[in-house]
């Protein structure tokens, strides 16, 4: 009789790794197959945020902003620290990060990269010592500027209003690839990720259901 194998968690401080830093930016590309997953993506950054970055208020920049603010906070990320920016057209909504993040802010954004962009916004949080995380709706840019590139993709959970993830980390400056199946601890007095064991190479399923976004 076969059996299947044990899903056990391991610690949480197995993720978020060393190379998710503050002063740097970061680039998230969805990896479904039908499009850019908005509630999944923001669920993750939020997430994400509130566990390498728990302090100082964050810039949200955004065309339209559809945050669902009880999600936010279930995953750790205080919507009284979100400064809510909207602008329609793409340098608007670059020049309001890289002048966040040069101010010590922390910066998140919808946005395709140029190489240029993303110089300018890596040395703004150098300077800032805040993070950015870049969300893209479409491509991944190819630039070495942002510290790292991962490709987050939602995946079923054994539990309902539990998210799940896998996240593959596709650059990072003298780190090799790797990916984790991660999945939301929100159970205790700080929101964290746990890595899954025992699932290798989770089957991606349809956009998470309204849960941060």
């Amino acid at each position: 009789m076969s059996s299947q194998p044990q899903l056990a968690p391991t610690p949480r401080a197995a993720f978020p790794p060393p190379i998710l830093r503050l002063g740097a930016v970061h680039e998230l590309g969805c990896g479904v197959d039908h499009g850019f997953d908005a509630a999944g993506m923001i669920g993750f950054v939020a997430l994400l945020l509130g566990v390498v970055a728990p302090k100082g208020p964050v810039l949200w920049v955004a065309e339209r902003s559809d945050l669902y603010p009880p999600g936010l906070l279930r995953l750790g990320l205080d919507p009284a620290r979100i400064i809510l920016a909207h602008a329609k057209d793409a340098p608007a909504r670059l020049a309001a990060l890289e002048t966040a993040l040069r101010g010590g802010l922390h910066g998140i954004g919808q946005e395709k990269l140029t190489r240029l962009a993303a110089r300018r916004l890596g040395l703004a949080a150098r300077q800032g010592g805040g993070i950015g995380f870049i969300l893209a709706p479409k491509q991944l840019s190819d630039s070495t500027a942002c510290a790292s590139r991962w490709r987050i993709t939602p995946v079923a959970s054994r539990q309902p209003d539990t998210p799940r993830w896998r996240a593959e980390l596709l650059y990072a400056r003298n780190t090799p690839p790797t990916s984790f199946l991660l999945e939301a601890d929100c159970h205790g007095s700080s929101p964290a990720f746990t890595v899954v064991a025992g699932m290798a190479d989770p089957a991606p399923i349809p956009a998470l259901r309204r849960q941060a976004g």
